[in-house]
Order: structure tokens, then C-alpha cells, then sequence
């Protein structure tokens, strides 16, 4: 049977629309509208559609400002120090000394924070950039403490470590470009450490494998069961979502909408997820959330 709406589901868009209208009044999803949401939802036609759109939007992980920034608490609060003080970089009484110091301007401080920008090899966009700054407004990190990337090769002998900041480890194929191309495992006595917010279980393999020298320090771990075409685990084949259609029928059915719009169809950095950032959406997400054309009005800011 071709992909269909199960009869226990009709009327599901219904029922997701009200309960995410919900979020957006109580400003528990800031940064999408109930304009961009109408016109969103306004792609799709079809019942069929319909409950696709209904199934993404149900499944969709977003990330608000006020969640961004209690990430960014929780790595400069937890787990970047637990870091420091194994390696025996972290010469403070307590984190509140750590966090005033990142304020200093004190560019003999042995640590820089760096935003990954996306590589040459790779039109990623600047998320890396984005996040810097979002570093620098939430814990008014100086700027004597960050650096670009083009300018690596230019630190002072005390740097002892780089902290690479980002939003999302996809695959971990452009991070381990990136680091190719700076030249990152040639840094004799520096600690390398890489701390998205979110990274996926496949990229940590990679970055795992290809990378030995490098510490990833990810807020979230997101794996195969994020993947809005996972299969049910007892069930091999069948839409882990819904417990009905295939998972075949599913991408199939997809495809042929991206298809028809003129907006990308599951590709190489396919991990199918449902995930948006307030500031931006990963490439590793699906396109219907984020692509914007004369034929297709986007959901989220790409």
C-alpha cells in the first residue's frame, strides 16, 4: 500500500496545530510567527500531505533562544571545566572565577575560543560565527579570548588549548575537512576540544575514528531514533512514527513532494532530522523545514 493517513490519525494536523499555536503564545517557541507557520502549512494540499506536514511538525525538536542559552550555561558552567581541570588547565578557586576571567582582557590567558566556520570544501554557511557570538553575549567572553580560524596558525606559544564552539555535529564529514584544512592534529601541546550543542551519535563515531586527538564535548546526543524515517525496532521496514506505512513508502512519498517543489530530496547529509535552531536549521535536517523558493515558504531560518 502506497504511503496513506492510518484511520486512527485523520484529523492530526488539526490537533498539532492547536497544541504548537499553544507554544507560540506562551512564547515557548520564539522566532517563528503564526504567519510563518500558516504559510508553511499552506504548501502542502493534499490529505496525504497534510499528515506529513503533521507528522514533521509533531516530531520537530526546536531549540528557542532561552534553550541556547542554558546549553551554553551548561558548557561553560559543567562540562568545559570538569574538561580543563582534567587536563590541568584550570587555575580557579570556582566556575564563578572561570566565567569572570573568560570577561578579561587578558590575552596571555591560556585558552581561545573559536567558532567553526563552514569549510572551504563545503557550503555550510557561518553557524560556527553565529555561535561565537552568541557566546560572547550570553558570558561576555573578550574578544582577546577568541579567535577566527584563518588566523590559528598565528597564536602565541601560551595558548594551551582551542575550544572549538558550534551548533551541530552532523555526520562529522565537515568538521574532520575543517580540521584537515587548518591543520588542527599538527598542534604539538595544544588540547583540541569541539563542543557543539548537539551532536549526532554518527559524527562522534567519525570524529572518534578519524580524529583520536580531538575531545568532543557535546551539550546533547541525538542518534538514529531522531531520524523522523526511523523504523520500529520490532518491526524492521514499518515508520517507527505511525507503526503503519513503510519506511520506503515514507521517503518515496517525500521525495516526490521535494521533487515537485523544486527543493532538495534526501541527500548525502541525510540523518533526517526534525531539529531547528531559533538562529538556524542544520543542513542534516529535512528540507521541507527549511528550504525557501517561489514554490515552497520555509518553516525555519536556514
Amino acid at each position: 500500500m502506497a504511503f496513506h493517513v492510518p484511520d486512527a490519525n485523520h484529523g492530526l494536523l488539526e490537533d498539532v496545530l492547536d497544541r504548537f499555536r499553544v507554544l507560540l503564545k506562551k512564547n515557548a517557541i520564539t522566532g517563528i510567527d503564526e504567519t510563518r507557520l500558516d504559510r508553511w502549512i499552506s504548501n502542502f494540499r493534499t490529505d496525504e500531505e497534510h499528515y506529513l506536514a503533521a507528522c514533521m511538525l509533531n516530531r520537530l525538536i526546536y531549540r528557542s533562544q532561552a534553550m541556547i542559552d542554558s546549553s551554553i550555561d551548561h558548557l561553560l558552567h559543567c562540562l568545559l571545566p570538569t574538561y580543563l581541570r582534567k587536563i590541568g588547565h584550570f587555575p580557579h578557586p570556582d566556575i564563578e572565577s572561570f566565567l569572570e576571567v573568560l570577561q578579561l582582557n587578558d590575552s596571555g590567558y591560556p585558552i581561545r575560543v573559536v567558532g567553526v566556520d563552514g569549510s572551504r570544501a563545503f557550503d555550510t554557511g557561518k553557524s560556527g560565527a553565529v555561535i561565537i557570538r552568541q557566546y560572547k553575549r550570553r558570558a561576555g567572553i573578550s574578544k582577546f579570548l577568541t579567535c577566527r580560524p584563518d588566523a590559528l596558525g598565528e597564536l602565541s606559544k601560551h595558548v594551551r588549548c582551542l575550544v572549538f564552539v558550534d551548533d551541530m555535529l552532523g555526520t562529522g564529514t565537515q568538521f574532520g575537512t575543517f580540521a584537515k584544512e587548518h591543520a588542527l592534529h599538527g598542534k604539538e601541546g595544544v588540547h583540541i576540544v569541539y563542543c557543539p550543542l548537539i551532536a549526532h551519535a554518527e559524527g562522534l563515531k567519525t570524529l572518534n575514528d578519524n580524529c583520536p586527538w580531538l575531545t568532543v564535548l557535546p551539550v546533547e546526543i541525538f542518534d538514529g531514533q531522531h531520524n523522523f524515517f526511523c523504523e520500529l525496532k520490532d518491526r524492521p521496514g514499518i515508520w517507527g512514527v505511525d507503526g503503519v506505512n513503510t519506511v520506503d513508502d515514507v521517503k518515496g512519498f517525500y521525495d516526490q513532494i521535494a521533487a515537485k517543489h523544486g527543493i532538495p530530496t534526501l541527500g548525502k547529509f541525510g540523518l533526517g532530522l526534525v531539529l531547528g535552531f531559533e538562529h538556524s536549521t542544520p543542513n542534516n535536517s529535512l528540507s521541507m523545514l527549511w528550504a525557501s523558493s517561489g514554490k515552497w515558504a520555509a518553516l525555519l531560518t536556514r
